[in-house]
C-alpha cells in the first residue's frame, strides 16, 4: 500500500504543485527537499514491506510513514482541486458578463473577465498557495524524521535486494492416511495420466496437465497423490519431480531435472549440456515430469525448458502446480486444467479431528466435539486452514481455550495468522504495488458480500489507484482480471451476456489475510441490530470504514459528537450497508464530518432528500445513492463537487430531473441512471462533459429544448454506449433519421440493449410516426447478446422489425407490455437462445405449435456416424433454458405436440429447457403434450393460473401427467414437490426456493 502511495507522490511533487506554490519564499527547497525524502524511502519500501510481518517495529514505521503519504496525498489533492473550482467559476464569471448585441463585439468582451472577479480570483490565489506552501513544511519535517528512522533497521535498497523471498521445498513423498476429499480430482488426473487421448496440447507426444488454485488448497498434495499412485508408477518408465518455485531459472529447474533423474547433482552449467542428458535419460521412455509450484510467466522460458522432452514416447506427461491461470495458458493447457475448489465441512472436520483429538481421551473428545466443529468451519474450504487449526488445538486442553479460538477472527491470532497467512504472502508480494492497493481495498467489503466488477472498478479509480490516465478503467479490468486468475477472487455464476464475469467473493480465509494487511486502516463494524451500540473509531489509523446497520450509522455519527471531532476526518471511505428496512434521516450529519472523503456509499439507505451540505465533500470522486427509491431531487450543491468521476443512481424511482449545473462536473467520466422510471431527461448541461464516458441510460425527452438530446450525442468525444444500454421514451423519437443518429448498428461494444417505448400513449402533435419505423431504425450490431422491448404498441413483430432474426447470437430476449401484438418472430431459429420471457402480452390468446415452435433441419455434414438412411434432425429452441409468461391475461392456449411432425422426420423440441413459469395466466386451460417428454425440465412454476393449476394438482388434475416428472414443483406459490420429494404443505416467497436460475432474474 505505501509503495503504490509513494510512487504517486514521488511523480506528482513536482508537477501537482505548479509554480504558483514556489513563489512563497523557501518553498521551492521544501518541494526539492519532499522529493528527495520520498525517493530515498521509496527505496527500501519492497524490503520493509516483506519485513513487517515478522517485525512489529518495521510494521509501526510503515505505519506512520503511511499516515504521513495520506496526509501529503491530501494536501496535493486540496490544492489541485481549489484550482480546478477557481478555474470553473471563472469560466462561469465569463460567461455571465453583460455584451453588446453585436456579434463582434460579443466575442470581444467574452473573453475579459471584469476588475472585480480578477481581483477576487488573484486573491484567492494568494491566500491558498500560502496555505498549501505551510502545509508542505510541517509535512516535510514529518517525512525528514521518518526517513532518518528506517536505518536503524537496516533496510536493503532494491539495488541490494536481490535474494528470493524464501519458500517451502517440496518432495514427492506422502502420507496417503492424511489425505481427505480429494478423491474425484484424484480419478481424475489419474486417468488423464494413464489416457493416450487425455492431452488437447499441440504436441500430441507430450501431454500438460496444470492444477491450479489458490495457496493452501492441496495442489501439491493432489500431485503426490498421484505421482505415487500404483497405476501411475507402473505405467510411466520414468517419474521426476521438481520443486520449481521463483524465480524460474532454465539451468536451475534444468540441472534439478538430471539430478531427480541421475541421482546427482551436475557440475556443468551449460545449458545445452544439461538438455543433451535429459534427452538422453528419457528419450523413447514414457516419462511423468511434475513441476511443482510454478510462478513464470515467461514463455519464451518455458519453451525452451521443454525442448528435450519432445523425444519422450507418446503418452509422457508434465504436470505442472501453480497458483496462476496465467501459467496454464503459457503453457498451453488451459482445456486440460483442473482447478481446485474448497473441500466440504465434513472433509475439514476430518482433517481437523485427526491432529486436535490425537492422543486424547475418548470423553475429551465427545465434550470437545461440538466446538471443535464451529472451530473447523473456520477453515472453509481450505485444507491448509484445517491443519493449522487442528494443530493449534492439539495443546489447548480446556473448552474455555477451544472458545477463545472460536470467537476471534484468524487474522486477529498471532499463533494462527504466521501459519496460515505464510502461504497467501508469497501470492501476495508477487503483485504489483497497485495490485495489492487493489486486493487489499476489497476487505472493505463483508464476508460474503457479491462484488459487482463495474462498482469495484469505479471504487478502485475513486481511490486513484489508476492515476488520472484515461485508460484508468482499461487498467482496472486488467487488474480484476489478474486478481480473478491469482484466485484471490472467486468468480460466481453471475456472468455477463459477453460470458466476461459480472460479480465475484472472496473466499473468507483470503478476506481475512486481506483484513490482516489492512488492520485498523480497514473497519468492519456491524451493530447486528438496530440501536446497538458501536465502538468508537480508531481515528488516527482508519482511512476505510463499513458499517454494518444504516440507522445505527446515524447513531455512530451524531452521538455526543461536535463537528470538531477527528473522528472521521481522515476516513476515505465510507460503505454503509443498511438492513431493508433501515434508513438514513439525517445525513448530513455525515457529510459535516468527512473531510477528505473519495468513496461513499449510501445505497439503499432510505434517503429522501440530500442536504446542500453535501458540497462539503470536496474531494468525492464517487458517489452511490442507488435505490433509495423516495428520493426525488437532488441538490445544486451537488454540481460543486469537480472531482465526481462516478455518480450512481440506478432505481431512484421517483427521481424526476436532475441538477441543470451537472455540467460543472468536468471529470465525470460514469453516469448511472438504470431504472430511475421517473425521470424525464437528462440535463442540457450535460453535453459539455467533453470527458463523461458510460451512460447506461439514454432518456429521450419530450422536452427537447430544456433537456439533453440525441443531437447532441455527437458533443460527447469520449461517450462510448457499451455493456447494457437502455434507450427510454423511444416514443419521442421525431422520426427514423434521428434514431439512426444513436449509431447501434456500428456500436460492437453494445452486448445488452433495452429499447423502451415509455408510458405515454398520447405524443405531441405531429410526430405520428408509428412504433415500428422507429424499432426498424434502432438496428443493433448483429454481435447482440440480450434484447429487451418494452411498451411496444405494434400489433406484430413476426415479418419487422426485419433485423430481428439477424441477430444470431442472442442469448435472452424479454418482450414487455406489448398491448396490442399478436405474433411473434421467430424465435425458435435463434440457436444460443436461452432465456425467453413474454409479459402483460394483452392481446396474445395463443401459441399454436408451427407458429411458436417452427423447424429447423440439421443433418450431419461431417457424417460422423450418420448413415444415408439416418433422418434428418429436426430442432426447435435448440439452447433455451428458461422459458416465462407472466401477466398474460388473454393467454388461453398453448399448443405443442412432440408426436412428430407429419413428415417421418425426427423431431426434438427444446432439448435443454430446465425452467418454465406462467404467473398470472388466468385463462389458459392447459399446458402442451410436449412437457410429457421434456426431460430436462427441472423447475416449474405455476401461479395465479386457476384453471391450470386446478388440472395440475398433485396426482389428480388432468394435466399431472404431462408434468409429474418435473423434480421440483410450486403451484400457486405452495411448493409441491422438491427434489423428487413430495411436500405436503410448503410456501414460497419467489422461485429461488425452487431454484430459478440467476440468469431468469
Amino acid at each position: 500500500l505505501v509503495s503504490a502511495l509513494i510512487d504517486q507522490l514521488v511523480s506528482i511533487a513536482f508537477q501537482g504543485l505548479d509554480e504558483e506554490v514556489r513563489l512563497v519564499k523557501d518553498v521551492d527547497e521544501d518541494v526539492r527537499q519532499l522529493k528527495s525524502n520520498l525517493e530515498a524511502i521509496q527505496a527500501v519500501l519492497e524490503d520493509a514491506e516483506r519485513r513487517q510481518l515478522a517485525d512489529q517495529s518495521v510494521r509501526n514505521w510503515l505505519d506512520r510513514l503511511k499516515d504521513v503519504s495520506f496526509d501529503m496525498d491530501n494536501v496535493l489533492d486540496e490544492w489541485s482541486t481549489a484550482i480546478l473550482k477557481l478555474k470553473i467559476e471563472e469560466e462561469k464569471g465569463e460567461e455571465d458578463i453583460p455584451t453588446h448585441h453585436q456579434t463582434s463585439e460579443k466575442v470581444c468582451f467574452s473573453i475579459i473577465p471584469s476588475p472585480f472577479s480578477c481581483f477576487k480570483s488573484r486573491a484567492n490565489r494568494i491566500a491558498l498557495r500560502h496555505d498549501i506552501a505551510h502545509k508542505i513544511k510541517n509535512l516535510n519535517q514529518k517525512l525528514y524524521r521518518i526517513a532518518g528512522e528506517k536505518d536503524r533497521f537496516m533496510l536493503n535498497t532494491k539495488t541490494i535486494l536481490e535474494q528470493p523471498i524464501e519458500r517451502s521445498k517440496t518432495t514427492s513423498f506422502i502420507n496417503e492416511t492424511e489425505i481427505y476429499g480429494r478423491d474425484a480430482e484424484t480419478e481424475s488426473l489419474v486417468s488423464m495420466l494413464l489416457s493416450e487421448n487425455s492431452t488437447t496440447h499441440q504436441d500430441k507426444r507430450l501431454g500438460i496437465i496444470p492444477i491450479v488454485g489458490m495457496g493452501g488448497m492441496g495442489k501439491t498434495t493432489l500431485a503426490q497423490l498421484v505421482y505415487n499412485h500404483d497405476e501411475v508408477v507402473a505405467h510411466f518408465d520414468e517419474r521426476i519431480w521438481v520443486c520449481v518455485s521463483d524465480p524460474f531459472e532454465v539451468i536451475n529447474v534444468a540441472k534439478a531435472i538430471v539430478e531427480s533423474i541421475e541421482g546427482s547433482t551436475p557440475n556443468n552449467s551449460e545449458l545445452d549440456t544439461l538438455q543433451q542428458r535429459i534427452r538422453k535419460c528419457i528419450e523413447g521412455k514414457r516419462f511423468l515430469l511434475v513441476l511443482d509450484d510454478v510462478w513464470t510467466e515467461d514463455k519464451l522460458k518455458w519453451e525452451q525448458l521443454k525442448l528435450p522432452f519432445k523425444y519422450g514416447a507418446v503418452g509422457s506427461r508434465i504436470l505442472v502446480t501453480t497458483r496462476k491461470k496465467e501459467v496454464a495458458i503459457i503453457v498451453g493447457a488451459v482445456n486440460c486444467m483442473i482447478t481446485l475448489e474448497k473441500l466440504s465441512e465434513e472433509h475439514c472436520w476430518s482433517i481437523f479431528k485427526q491432529l486436535a483429538f490425537s492422543e486424547r481421551k475418548e470423553e475429551d473428545c465427545q465434550r470437545l466435539e461440538e466446538i471443535g466443529r464451529e472451530i473447523a468451519r473456520k477453515a472453509k474450504g481450505s485444507p491448509l486452514i484445517s491443519k493449522t487449526l487442528g494443530s493449534l488445538m492439539l495443546f489447548k486442553e480446556t473448552q474455555t481455550q477451544w472458545k477463545d479460538v472460536l470467537d476471534c477472527e484468524l487474522w486477529e491470532s498471532k499463533d494462527v495468522s504466521e501459519r496460515i497467512f505464510a502461504p497467501f504472502l508469497l501470492s501476495y508480494h508477487d503483485l504489483s504495488a497497485q495490485e495489492k492497493c487493489c486486493f487489499t481495498y476489497c476487505s472493505i467489503f463483508p464476508k460474503d458480500h457479491l462484488i459487482s466488477r463495474v462498482q469495484l472498478i469505479d471504487m478502485w479509480m475513486s481511490q486513484n489507484y489508476f492515476g488520472s490516465d484515461i485508460n484508468s478503467e482499461i487498467k482496472g479490468d486488467e487488474c480484476f482480471e489478474t486478481l480473478v486468475r491469482r484466485s484471490f477472487f472467486q468468480t460466481s455464476l453471475h456472468y455477463n451476456y459477453d460470458d466476461s464475469i459480472r460479480y465475484c467473493k472472496m473466499h473468507d480465509i483470503v478476506h481475512d489475510f486481506a483484513q490482516f494487511l489492512t488492520k485498523d486502516e480497514c473497519i468492519n463494524m456491524d451493530a447486528g441490530s438496530v440501536g446497538e451500540k458501536l465502538e468508537p473509531l480508531n481515528c488516527k489509523k482508519s482511512r476505510h470504514l463499513t458499517l454494518g446497520v444504516g440507522s445505527s450509522a446515524v447513531g455512530y455519527f451524531s452521538a455526543g459528537k461536535d463537528d470538531t471531532s477527528t473522528n472521521e476526518k481522515n476516513l476515505r471511505t465510507l460503505f454503509i450497508v443498511p438492513n431493508r428496512n433501515d434508513s438514513i434521516v439525517d445525513v448530513s450529519v455525515l457529510f459535516s464530518r468527512l473531510m477528505f472523503i473519495r468513496t461513499l456509499t449510501l445505497s439503499r439507505c432510505g434517503i429522501k432528500k440530500l442536504p446542500e451540505s453535501i458540497g462539503r465533500l470536496v474531494h468525492l470522486r464517487y458517489l452511490d445513492l442507488s435505490y433509495n427509491e423516495e428520493l426525488e431531487e437532488l441538490p445544486d450543491a451537488l454540481c460543486g463537487l469537480c472531482n465526481m468521476q462516478t455518480l450512481n443512481l440506478s432505481s431512484c424511482s421517483l427521481l424526476r430531473r436532475l441538477p441543470e449545473g451537472l455540467g460543472k462536473l468536468v471529470n465525470l467520466k460514469h453516469l448511472y441512471t438504470h431504472s430511475c422510471f421517473s425521470l424525464e431527461g437528462l440535463p442540457k448541461g450535460i453535453r459539455s462533459l467533453t470527458g463523461i464516458q458510460k451512460l447506461d441510460t439514454l432518456v429521450i425527452p419530450r422536452d427537447k429544448g430544456t433537456y439533453f438530446d440525441i443531437g447532441d450525442l455527437k458533443r460527447l468525444k469520449n461517450l462510448q454506449l457499451r455493456d447494457t444500454l437502455c434507450i427510454k421514451g423511444c416514443r419521442n423519437i421525431e422520426n427514423a433519421d434521428e434514431a439512426r443518429k444513436i449509431d447501434l448498428k456500428e456500436n460492437d461494444n453494445i452486448v445488452a440493449l433495452i429499447i423502451d417505448f415509455g408510458m405515454r400513449e398520447e405524443r405531441k402533435k405531429g410526430f405520428e410516426l408509428d412504433d415500428i419505423e422507429i424499432l426498424e431504425a434502432l438496428e443493433p450490431h448483429q454481435g447482440l447478446k440480450m434484447l429487451e422491448i418494452d411498451n411496444y404498441r405494434g400489433a406484430s413483430l413476426s415479418c419487422r422489425p426485419r433485423w430481428m432474426m439477424s441477430l444470431v447470437n442472442l442469448r435472452q430476449i424479454q418482450l414487455m407490455d406489448h398491448k396490442n401484438c399478436v405474433s411473434l418472430p421467430s424465435f425458435w431459429k435463434l440457436p444460443f437462445l436461452s432465456l425467453l420471457r413474454l409479459a402483460m402480452m394483452d392481446a396474445m390468446k395463443s401459441l399454436l405449435g408451427v407458429e411458436f415452435f417452427g423447424i429447423t433441419e440439421e443433418t450431419d455434414k461431417d457424417d460422423g456416424g450418420a448413415t444415408k438412411r439416418d433422418p434428418p434432425v429436426l430442432i426447435s429452441f435448440p439452447k433455451l433454458e428458461s422459458l416465462s409468461f407472466n401477466y398474460m391475461d388473454q393467454f388461453e392456449k398453448w399448443e405443442g405436440s412432440a408426436t412428430g411432425t407429419g413428415t417421418g422426420l425426427m423431431m426434438t423440441i427444446m432439448p435443454c429447457l430446465k425452467h418454465l413459469e406462467f404467473k398470472k395466466c388466468p385463462r389458459l386451460h392447459a399446458l402442451p403434450d410436449l412437457l410429457q417428454t421434456t426431460t430436462s425440465l427441472r423447475y416449474l412454476s405455476i401461479s395465479e393460473a386457476k384453471i391450470v393449476e386446478e388440472h395440475c394438482q398433485n396426482r389428480t388434475g388432468k394435466e399431472w401427467d404431462k408434468i409429474s416428472h418435473v423434480p421440483n414443483i410450486a403451484i400457486n406459490n405452495k411448493i409441491v414437490r422438491k427434489d423428487n420429494i413430495w411436500i405436503d404443505e410448503g410456501n414460497v416467497n419467489d422461485a429461488d426456493s425452487i431454484g430459478t436460475s440467476s440468469s431468469a432474474k
